[in-house]
């Protein structure tokens, strides 16, 4: 079934340089939440997610197609009457056409009778074969994801409740989706699968999401080992692997510093050479012990050359309200070589609570940055996010025909915003130096402070409550400007 997607779509803002940047915001009355982008071998972007009305518990699938410069081309919805549809991932096959997956359940029953379906869709959105398998009927709370095996076909993995205990499901199916082999891993202890990659053995290699963990599992779909503190760092929850060669993966995931898990979040990564053994792997980590820094969820680390890789997530988001929380946060992309290091670091925000849920590096040489925007200032209790959408080079700008920078980068952010007795300052690590000056409304500087390095901290206790005027400059190119209220 196709029909328009979106109610209002706010047109890119910022477009072309030498390579195409763009911002997109997608707003409507729904809560709309994205999964997937994948670019197709035109350039065109394919959007996956979900969208549901506002506090209701059922979802509809979705794909829209974008353009190079991020204009909607077209649209369709995965609609059941009686059936809450998600479509989890995208991905493209060897003739021009793609294949997704949707996860499926009765909202009504406590989210049980669930099964996922395989469609096959062209590059116009026409769905042109389709399968569903189903789970039997008293299983619940599936999480469905897809990725291709050494022979192309399709690997359908993910994690499912039968007892209240998740357990691991791993089907194997043709090209054409039909059944190879499957099995639910009854006898695996609890786990999350977020990866898979299969081996050269045809064995299957998985990340279990909630522990530094790593899956290994037969050929014949026997569960051979799951072990505990493998991985370099303690990094349970979200992740991304990504494999630069039969043995070796880069790895991208939440890294928590300390016991304390309403502030200790980090994004932490490494390169890994043996898909078992963590023991030489290079570490690295970003974030600030003050603040939770989360990776994308979907999808945190990309490259098309590893010289140049690209790590992105979410900054300043509130513990256990991420998705709408009520202090702004930012997008935050960080570019690094081959061996880690960041060169620079860049912030997308700042006005609203985002949420960056799917990174992918394009061909041009940028990437894309996809996620939700809740815009707490003007409907604080309606749970209502748009969908965000950013293209930028491979310095992470987004850049008008003349080479302007679009207001919406930033290589340095402040907060809290509104604050009190005191306010922080993340810099990019491109900035060695800078200096900052606050002012008040009526153009009288309050406060100077040379800051050395990428974080600083400073006392506002003896500033009066009110509107503030800041700005933040080195000589290296850092501009920062802005308003900072203190409560």
């Amino acid at each position: 079934m196709k029909k328009l997607l979106f109610v209002l779509l706010l047109l890119p803002v910022f477009t072309f340089s030498q390579t195409t940047t763009w911002t997109l915001l997608i707003n409507t009355n729904d809560d709309n939440k994205v999964t997937d982008v994948i670019e197709g071998s035109m350039g065109n972007l394919y959007i996956t997610g979900y969208s549901k009305m506002v506090d209701d518990i059922k979802t509809s699938g979705f794909v829209t197609k974008l353009d190079k410069t991020g204009m909607n081309i077209d649209s369709m919805f995965i609609i059941k009457s009686d059936t809450s549809t998600i479509i989890t991932k995208i991905i493209s096959d060897t003739s021009p056409t793609f294949t997704i997956v949707s996860e499926m359940n009765d909202p009504s029953t406590n989210h049980k009778h669930c099964s996922f379906s395989l469609q096959r869709i062209d590059t116009n959105l026409n769905i042109t074969l389709s399968k569903s398998y189903s789970f039997p009927p008293d299983y619940n709370n599936q999480n469905v994801n897809i990725s291709y095996g050494i022979n192309n076909n399709i690997i359908v993995f993910g994690h499912i409740f039968p007892y209240g205990i998740p357990k691991v499901f791993l089907y194997e199916t043709s090209i054409n989706f039909d059944s190879i082999q499957a099995k639910i891993f009854l006898d695996g202890g609890a786990a999350f699968p977020q990866q898979i990659h299969q081996l050269n053995n045809y064995g299957y290699w998985l990340i279990h999401g909630l522990h530094s963990t790593y899956i290994y599992i037969d050929s014949s779909l026997n569960l051979v080992s799951m072990g505990y503190g493998e991985m370099p760092k303690n990094m349970p929850g979200m992740s991304t692997a990504k494999w630069d060669s039969d043995s070796s993966f880069y790895f991208a995931g939440d890294y928590v510093m300390g016991m304390n898990r309403s502030t200790d979040h980090d994004i932490g990564f490494f390169h890994q050479y043996d898909p078992f053994d963590s023991s030489n792997a290079i570490f690295n980590y970003w974030g600030s012990k003050d603040t939770i820094d989360l990776p994308s969820f979907y999808g945190a680390l990309d490259f098309k050359n590893k010289d140049s890789i690209f790590i992105a997530g979410s900054k300043n988001l509130q513990y256990g309200n991420v998705s709408f929380g009520t202090t702004p946060s930012w997008y935050v992309l960080l570019q690094t070589d081959s061996m880690l290091n960041i060169r620079w670091e860049r912030f997308y925000g700042g006005d609203a609570c985002y949420n960056m849920t799917k990174l992918i590096a394009t061909n041009d040489g940028g990437c894309i940055m996809a996620g939700t925007r809740f815009d707490f200032k003007a409907h604080p209790w309606v749970h209502e996010r748009d969908i965000y959408i950013l293209k930028v080079n491979a310095e992470g700008l987004i850049t008008s025909a003349n080479g302007q920078i679009a207001p919406t980068v930033h290589d340095a952010i402040v907060y809290p915003n509104p604050g009190s007795n005191h306010l922080k300052i993340r810099i990019g690590v491109q900035h060695k130096q800078s200096t900052f000056k606050l002012f008040d409304m009526t153009g009288r500087q309050v406060l100077e402070k040379h800051i050395e390095g990428c974080k600083a901290e400073i006392n506002t206790q003896f500033l009066k409550s009110g509107t503030y005027v800041y700005t933040l400059k080195n000589n290296s190119g850092l501009n920062e400007t802005g308003k900072w209220v203190k409560q």
